[in-house]
């Protein structure tokens, strides 16, 4: 059972691990001119406010979860769907 605890708590720490912001993506990308991370935030940012479901690969599908105002969607395996359901 505490291993089952400590996992857990390293996935909840490893979900909490520091990204650079935005800004600091667009300080770097001034340097360096390479703008390609600085479009994929700003991408991601708008998906997340637009809620619009993500492409997937195959064999996975979109899976979006509204919270308090907020839509994140993620690609999950189509047996994980499944099983999610089954557990219903």
């Amino acid at each position: 059972m505490k291993a089952i605890g400590n996992l857990i708590l390293i996935l909840m720490l490893g979900g909490c691990a520091a990204a650079p912001t935005l800004e600091e993506l667009e300080d770097q990308a001034l340097l360096t001119g390479d703008w390609s991370q600085v479009e994929k935030r700003e991408r991601t940012i708008a998906r997340r406010q637009a809620g619009e479901p993500i492409d997937c690969a195959n064999g996975y599908v979109s899976y979006c979860e509204t919270r308090i105002a907020t839509t994140r969607c993620r690609c999950v395996s189509r047996s994980a769907m499944r099983d999610m359901f089954r557990q219903f």
